[in-house]
C-alpha cells in the first residue's frame, strides 16, 4: 500500500521523482512499470498512477462490465483512453507524458498522494484546494463518513 503525501517538483523535461517509500512498494512487486491516467474529482484534475499489476487487475474488472453500456463506454474513453504505461528510470523518476501534464495542469510543484493501491499526482495548488475542502467537509458534517461504514 502507498501511504502519505510528498511534495516534489517536475524538471523541465516533465520528469518527477517517485517518493522513496513509494519506490519501495513498486520494487517489492518486482516490476518498475506503472500506468498513469486522467482523474478528476469535483472538477479538479489530477493523475492516477497504478503499479502495473494493480492496473492489470483493474482492467480485468472492467472486462466483466457491459461493454456497450453508455456510461461504461464514456468511462473507458476517458480513463482507459488517457492511460500511458511507463517505467522508472535508474534515478527513480518517471516521465509524465506532455498530454497528461497538460490535462492535470502540472507545471513545477506537485504533490504525490497515496490512494491505497495506487497514488495520485496533483498540481500543488490544486491539492491545497482539494485537501482544504475535504477538511472543511469533515469538520462541518461530523457524520460525513457515517454511511461509508468508517
Amino acid at each position: 500500500m502507498f501511504r502519505g503525501s510528498h511534495e516534489h517538483t517536475l524538471d523541465p523535461k516533465g520528469r518527477m521523482s517517485i517518493p522513496a517509500k513509494f519506490r519501495e512498494v513498486l520494487s517489492s512487486k518486482g516490476d518498475d512499470r506503472i500506468v498513469i491516467t486522467n482523474f478528476v474529482i469535483d472538477s479538479t484534475r489530477c493523475l492516477d498512477v497504478y503499479p502495473l499489476d494493480e492496473w492489470l487487475r483493474f482492467e480485468e474488472e472492467i472486462r466483466k462490465r457491459p461493454k456497450f453500456e453508455r456510461r461504461m463506454v464514456l468511462f473507458q474513453n476517458y480513463y482507459l483512453g488517457g492511460a500511458h504505461e511507463c517505467s522508472l528510470d535508474p534515478h527513480g523518476r518517471i516521465l509524465i507524458p506532455p498530454m497528461l501534464r497538460q490535462y492535470a495542469n502540472l507545471k513545477k510543484d506537485v504533490v504525490v498522494v497515496s490512494a491505497l493501491d495506487k497514488f495520485r499526482v496533483w498540481d500543488s495548488e490544486a491539492w491545497k484546494k482539494v485537501f482544504t475542502e475535504a477538511e472543511e467537509k469533515l469538520m462541518q458534517e461530523p457524520d460525513f463518513l457515517g454511511d461509508l461504514g468508517l
